[in-house]
């Protein structure tokens, strides 16, 4: 076989050197490649994993007994960027509002102390009125209602601005529901003015 392979394909010294020349040189760039085949970018400088997430986020507490369960259909952090609200679902369809959990995951937890929430975003913002927003009846297009906003305690108080500057995560959005004393309800027709105790 050897003879055969020599005889079709003559070479020499020279070029036997040369081709193994090539497949060392071809070896060795394989062996140096390997080690970088994960890196995309090469030896360009990476970006800092330790950037923070742009957003905001605190805990809800919970400060008076919760409803009956067949009142509790849905919870939500509501995030508006303008104040008043006039509907939370064209608002939030038409990218006026954030919501959390987001729209087709499970909502909130219900029946407990506290819970935390979280809203992590891209670009600078600011939000006039953020809520949490409870669903209390089956018509998820009209049953909803403010039982918490942040500047508001057992009812009193006012609505506060949340502003996320460039490469700030602000934390200490905290907001307290009690049940009993809600705040005024902003959200004109997807809400109704009561939820039963």
């Amino acid at each position: 076989m050897r003879e055969q392979l020599r005889l079709a394909y003559p070479t020499t010294g020279t070029e036997r050197s040369l081709i193994a020349l090539w497949l060392i040189a071809f070896i060795a760039a394989l062996s140096f490649s390997a080690p970088l085949s994960g890196c995309n970018r090469g030896l360009a400088p990476t970006q800092s994993s330790s950037l923070v997430q742009m957003g905001f986020g605190g805990t809800v507490k919970f400060v008076s007994p919760w409803p009956p369960s067949d009142s509790v259909q849905d919870l939500r952090v509501v995030a508006f960027y303008k104040y008043p609200p006039t509907n939370i679902l064209t608002e939030v369809t038409n990218g006026q509002a954030l919501v959390y959990p987001a729209i087709g995951a499970t909502g909130l937890p219900k029946f407990v102390d506290s819970l935390s929430y979280e809203f992590n975003f891209d670009s600078t913002a600011t939000f006039k009125y953020v809520a949490v927003a409870l669903q209390y009846g089956s018509n998820v297009f009209q049953d909803w209602k403010v039982v918490g906003a942040y500047g508001y305690s057992h009812g009193a108080g006012q609505p506060d601005s949340v502003v996320v500057t460039q490469g700030s995560f602000v934390n200490g959005i905290d907001i307290d529901v009690d049940f009993k004393n809600t705040p005024p309800n902003p959200l004109g027709s997807v809400a109704s003015p009561s939820v039963r105790h």
